[in-house]
């Protein structure tokens, strides 16, 4: 996409050393790095304001609004477990390898 416009804004400096060290990381320079996290930060922000037609979201739209969100120690046990069962499965011992 050309870069036809220009911003200019003010940051504190903590916030301009991380955005130059992410820059750096993804090797990008600082100003295509600020640019990326604009757009990001707006698509998810666009995201956010879609709203499903309820006849496309179907019976199931809203049924886990409620629920907890799973936390990282939720996602580690199920890997733990998806990992063990691979495990004996390439050993012989699991359904697949029946």
């Amino acid at each position: 996409m050309k870069k036809d416009a220009t911003i200019t804004v003010r940051v504190p400096r903590p916030t301009r050393r991380r955005l130059e060290a992410l820059a750096r990381r993804e090797g990008r320079s600082l100003s295509q790095q600020i640019g990326r996290l604009i757009d990001a930060g707006l698509e998810r922000e666009e995201g956010e304001r879609a709203v499903v037609a309820p006849e496309v979201a179907g019976p199931l739209a809203g049924l886990l609004a409620r629920e907890p969100v799973p936390e990282y120690d939720d996602f580690r046990a199920v890997r733990t477990l998806l990992s063990a069962s691979l495990l004996r499965a390439e050993q012989g011992h699991g359904p697949a390898g029946r």
